[in-house]
């Protein structure tokens, strides 16, 4: 079955905005002396592909990774898992932003004790409703319109629009054309041409990619809860135990020691504990 053109310049577009993406997560890890990870060899891990494995044990590919004391040779604490994806079409944007949240969930879950940071940068067409869902999911998202990518070869003289009206063998011409050895030096143009428009919007993305790497306790509730384990039968007597409840019983026994850990950017972490020494040992490590 013969790869339609729209998907091979679609696939072009995608590889040229996660490439362009680089450069300011990057410079942001390099410059707090923080190991960046992507696509690539590294001493650490076999292959190219970066990969984390979640709460239930399954790996996930992942496209940035941030570590605290990460180096080429050895896997760091991490900081921030950061996905990104190109839709032309907003038919299955929900279905990305779900994907998306379907592998990076998982793995923070892994890590709730250290809260890494969630991010997600777009391209292309997504509808609000999948830019709300994972917004709401608790990611940040850098989103730049299609329009925006369009103006910035346009500015080049490279024509990448195309829809489901346009013909194959135009959008074939357009691929030839951005992809000719000739006009590599013109590509390194649109980059800076693309993070020029787009800088509020990276801006805004880093600045909480900082906050939440520099982020400060600023409280730590601790809720001991004692008590004695009571069954009943039914919902009458339920409600009957509770009515009569006064107070703690004398044969009351620790059954574990919830924290929050609150953060002067909005995070929270929460654990529990059913021990002493493990609450000592997390709040030992948190920062």
């Amino acid at each position: 079955m013969a790869v339609s053109q729209s998907h091979t310049l679609g696939e072009f577009l995608g590889t040229f905005f996660e490439d362009l993406m680089k450069a300011p997560v990057r410079e942001f890890s390099e410059k707090n002396g923080l190991y960046f990870d992507s696509y690539g060899l590294r001493k650490a891990r076999k292959g190219k592909k970066v990969s984390w494995t979640d709460i239930h044990g399954s790996s996930h590919d992942l496209d940035f990774v941030i570590e605290k004391n990460g180096t080429d040779a050895n896997i760091g604490t991490p900081i921030a898992f950061i996905e990104l994806a190109w839709r032309r079409y907003t038919k299955h944007s929900k279905n990305k932003a779900q994907e998306i949240a379907g592998a990076v969930d998982p793995i923070c879950e892994r890590y709730k004790r250290i809260k890494p940071f969630k991010g997600a940068i777009l391209s292309g067409l997504f509808t609000e409703n999948s830019l709300s869902q994972l917004k709401n999911d608790g990611f940040h998202v850098l989103y730049i319109p299609f329009d925006k990518v369009v103006q910035a070869f346009k500015v080049h003289g490279f024509d990448v629009f195309f829809d489901e009206k346009t013909e194959e063998s135009d959008i074939k011409k357009m691929y030839e054309t951005v992809t000719k050895k000739s006009n590599r030096p013109l590509l390194d143009k649109v980059r800076n041409e693309l993070l020029a428009a787009c800088t509020d919007e990276i801006n805004a993305f880093i600045k909480d990619l900082k906050n939440s790497y520099n982020r400060k306790i600023s409280s730590i509730y601790i809720l001991p809860l004692h008590g004695v384990k009571i069954e009943v039968p039914n919902i009458e007597k339920a409600i009957r135990f509770v009515n009569d409840y006064e107070g703690l019983p004398d044969n009351c026994q620790l059954q574990y020691i919830e924290i929050f850990v609150n953060y002067n950017n909005g995070s929270v972490i929460q654990c529990q504990f059913k021990e002493k020494d493990e609450v000592v040992d997390f709040l030992n490590h948190i920062q």
